[in-house]
């Protein structure tokens, strides 16, 4: 007699933020630390998460990382980098939101943390925050 069929395993609940992110667009908080012009130099430039890996321009890279999550509204995330409502309607993020944050268990790369909501992303570094799309 054969044993039953394994059953898949579940779905990561962190899967929608597994992706090689592409910068788009950015929002200056009110404590913005570079100006407008530097900030539009980060356009193009990709923030890449796996299960187990990070990378991005701001906090290198990490091959051994954990992770943290949490919900957020986009209220609580405007507040934290000091920007105004009209503007954080600008990042794109749609609720439910999670914020995830990465943490890099071997190396003392910066941790990372970045906002999913909805097919967009959002990653704040110095007072500015990077909008990412697919």
């Amino acid at each position: 007699m054969s044993s039953p069929p394994a059953r898949p395993a579940p779905p990561d609940p962190d899967a929608p933020l597994f992706h090689t992110w592409k910068v788009g667009d950015h929002v200056l908080g009110a404590r913005a630390l570079i100006s407008e012009v530097d900030a539009a130099e980060f356009r193009d430039r990709t923030v890449a998460v796996t299960a187990t890996a990070y990378s991005s321009p701001w906090s290198g890279s990490c091959g051994d990382a954990r992770r943290e999550r949490q919900p957020r509204t986009l209220a609580e995330i405007a507040a934290a980098q000091h920007i105004d409502d009209r503007r954080a309607a600008g990042l794109g993020l749609r609720e439910p939101i999670v914020e995830h944050q990465l943490l890099c268990v071997t190396s003392r790369t910066p941790a990372l943390t970045i906002y999913v909501g909805g097919p967009r992303a959002v990653t704040c570094w110095s007072g500015v925050c990077y909008v990412l799309g697919r």
